[in-house]
């Protein structure tokens, strides 16, 4: 099992930490495909870096406005050229992740070709504009040529993200309220995990693979709560404090006494 990611040097800060989890957890380092790193972030990193040529066809940098709330998607469309890559050089499954990923232990599934991470929503009327898998987790125990070639070509819509363009492939045969049991894409096995465990962006403690999405990987933000992560701390709570001011029931009760005295 190989991990794969990529990055640029806006996400150095993140791809330093995701590259010690994985050597500590697969004593390995982590698969890099570089899509602009600086000279001196690749010598410090503890990783196998890779240029990665992307079709001139896909415009995979930054953010593609897919919803009215006019809240923009990052693209990232670069991903399937990372997935055709690899196994065009390797024949190890591996978990392609986003470079703000974090791995809390060991993490190798099985009995399936490709595994995507879909959130579990009692909100049945959200709008899943940007896909509804979350594809900073995909798991990929073969090369699933055909899939991925799909993926590719969605992904030279000008209005699309990397998330979008898989779960649009996906969703014509998938059905993605049955979690945990395979399903069939033109004669690929596909698995559909809980987000929650494999693909944590609330960053709770029952996740297994962290992600630190949108503002959590700001480096001031990301950096904060590594810190708590090390520290043992419930990293969920500090997020909402650092980012949003609010405090625990216990904070306050204590705040209060504080006053009162």
């Amino acid at each position: 099992m190989n991990i794969v990611t990529s990055g640029d040097s806006g996400f150095f800060h993140c791809l330093k930490e995701l590259a010690q989890s994985v050597r500590q957890f697969y004593s390995k380092p982590v698969i890099i495909y570089d899509i602009g790193l600086t000279d001196e972030q690749k010598k410090q990193l503890d990783a196998i870096i890779i240029p990665l040529n992307v079709t001139e066809k896909v415009n995979h940098k930054g953010r593609s406005l897919l919803s009215s709330t006019g809240i923009p998607s990052t693209r990232a469309t670069h991903k399937p050229f990372c997935a055709k890559h690899y196994f065009e050089n390797y024949s190890e499954p591996m978990i392609l992740v986003d470079a703000d990923c974090l791995f809390r232990t060991r993490v190798e599934e099985s009995g399936f070709d490709v595994g995507v991470t879909c959130y579990k929503s009692k909100n049945k009327n959200i709008d899943f504009y940007n896909g509804i898998i979350n594809s900073g987790v995909i798991f990929f125990n073969s090369p699933a040529n055909r899939l991925v070639g799909l993926w590719a070509r969605e992904c030279e819509k000008e209005l699309t993200t990397d998330q979008k363009a898989l779960s649009d492939v996906l969703s014509r045969t998938i059905d993605w309220s049955v979690y945990n049991k395979i399903q069939d894409f033109n004669g690929l096995k596909i698995k559909v995990f809980d987000a929650k465990i494999y693909n944590d962006f609330h960053l709770t403690k029952k996740g297994k693979i962290l992600h630190f999405i949108n503002t959590k990987h700001n480096k001031e933000i990301y950096e904060q709560l590594i810190d708590g992560l090390k520290q043992g701390k419930g990293i969920r709570k500090m997020f909402r404090r650092i980012k949003r001011g609010k405090k625990t029931r216990f904070e306050r009760i204590f705040d209060f006494f504080n006053v009162a005295k």
